[in-house]
């Protein structure tokens, strides 16, 4: 009866496993086109303004744009299709994020290897505090400590040098 339960039980959560799948697959599938045509904007770079992409833009050029990536959508256009089409149109300086080719590997390169480097040299400054800190410690506690009655013994002998 028990293994009975343990069946039903696992069978439910396949067949709801495999329903959340189909209808995850449905809702991309399903995308809208004023959704693809504004994911495409975000990519692409307003050749007008300053520091806008084609979907925030409101100029002209950004409209009309916008309508060139919805008609070349409705024909059936990848979105790698449509940013080529703008790329051979405006060059690679369209482009929101470049590509990493040429001297623009820098950008994508510099970020991580300075987080590298950082991490190395924090690595390199700790170790070394640390070092100094041990060294510092031992030689405290190899030397004998000074006592008063050390001093005086000194200073008993400096002062018999100086009045012979």
């Amino acid at each position: 009866m028990a293994s009975v339960k343990k069946l039903n039980i696992a069978i439910l959560t396949i067949s709801l496993l495999l329903v959340f799948l189909h209808h995850a697959d449905l809702s991309r599938a399903a995308q809208s086109l004023d959704d693809r045509v504004n994911e495409i904007a975000h990519s692409l770079m307003c050749p007008v303004c300053q520091g806008q992409s084609v979907a925030e833009s409101n100029s002209n050029l950004a409209q009309d744009m916008r309508q060139i990536i919805r008609k070349q959508l409705q024909e059936g256009k990848s979105r790698d299709e449509v940013i080529a089409y703008f790329v051979n149109r405006y060059g690679e300086s369209i482009l929101a994020s470049p590509p990493p080719k040429g001297v623009n590997w820098l950008l994508w390169v510099m970020p991580a290897l300075a987080i590298v480097l950082g991490g190395f040299a924090i690595g390199i400054y700790l170790h070394k505090t640390q070092s100094a800190k041990k060294m510092r410690s031992t030689a405290t506690k190899t030397e004998k400590p000074v006592t008063d009655s050390d001093y005086i013994a000194r200073l008993d002998e400096e002062l018999k040098k100086h009045e012979s």
